[in-house]
């Protein structure tokens, strides 16, 4: 009586007909599962094809809306940065409390350099050498970034070092790196800079700020504050508006009158060493030689937001369209 139920089985007659309906039904199962597994993937590709879709026309309105400067319909752009101060043989930027107005107090000029960095992106200016204007808002923005979970950041986005070598960069390529440096003579009063590249990699250089600041020369934070946007232009794809090649030459950048001295300069982003007399030439285009740094053309402008759009780099943060940037 005590007879395993694999024994049973095998001694009732209706055994092959048993084993015949349980293959049968496990057939049955695989099937409807499969077929249940079909109805899965097919509404995943039917998820990814509408958000390859959307994704598609969302890149096609923006380059309508960039095409048409219908800037109202185009997100804005905030840069986040962080300001290195490296010291030199002529001393540094110290680091002082908001008290301190002391004209070499790093803190203060750093968020005074950025303040007027922004008072020029919030209001492009009119050029008298462009042959059409992009006037007002250029939809993009700098602040010094800084996580406040981060205790080593206690200056918040602003840093001292005693040389470049030593530099530490605490949030990597989530940050464009501005480094503040002196390179010449104590009072020689000069205005400097280069960008790291044209494809939107984070480093730049202001050179002889210290120098400027401690002996009061001509040029204070808003002039470095101009040639931060001429950097930064290069970094994002821009060439020397007096460049032989440059994509908007036949468009509506003048580039003879930019060089002023010679039809053009065959170098989109090296000194020109005397080869154009810029300053005199009544520009003020950002990519120009000049003393202010505050216009660019509709095509200039045209690339450099098309390449700020599709960038993939980290310090570059997109906002909605209707989101207020100060």
């Amino acid at each position: 009586m005590n007879q395993s139920i694999s024994r049973i089985i095998a001694k009732n007659k209706y055994f092959p007909y048993l084993k015949s309906f349980i293959f049968s039904i496990n057939i049955l199962i695989i099937l409807f599962s499969n077929i249940h597994c079909c109805h899965k993937t097919t509404g995943l590709q039917k998820q990814k094809s509408s958000s390859l879709i959307s994704v598609q026309q969302d890149s096609l309105d923006l380059i309508t809306n960039i095409n048409n400067l219908d800037t109202a319909k185009l997100p804005r752009y905030t840069i986040r940065v962080n300001i290195h101060y490296i010291h030199s043989a002529n001393g540094g930027f110290h680091n002082g409390p908001p008290s301190d107005d002391h004209v070499t107090n790093g803190n203060i000029w750093a968020q005074r350099l950025i303040n007027h960095i922004n008072s020029i992106l919030r209001d492009l200016q009119y050029s008298a050498t462009s042959k059409a204007q992009f006037l007002g808002d250029s939809r993009m923005r700098v602040e010094l970034y800084s996580d406040p979970t981060e205790t080593s950041d206690s200056t918040h986005g602003v840093w001292y070092w005693k040389s470049k070598d030593q530099c530490k960069y605490l949030y990597g390529d989530s940050v464009l790196h501005i480094f503040i440096v002196d390179y010449d003579q104590n009072k020689d009063c000069n205005l400097k800079g280069y960008a790291c590249g044209l494809d939107f990699c984070n480093e730049l250089v202001l050179q002889d700020a210290y120098d400027n600041a401690l002996n009061q020369c001509i040029f204070g934070w808003w002039s470095f504050a101009s040639l931060f946007c001429h950097e930064m232009g290069h970094i994002m794809g821009l060439c020397h508006s007096f460049y032989c090649d440059n994509e908007c030459k036949d468009v509506d950048l003048d580039i003879a009158r930019e060089c002023n001295k010679n039809p053009c300069y065959s170098d989109c982003g090296g000194p020109n060493s005397g080869f154009c007399n810029n300053w005199p030439s009544g520009s003020n285009n950002m990519m120009g030689y000049n003393a202010n740094q505050n216009a660019l053309s509709p095509c200039q402008w045209k690339k450099l937001f098309t390449n700020l759009v599709f960038t993939k780099a980290k310090y570059v943060v997109r906002h909605d369209v209707k989101e207020i940037l100060r």
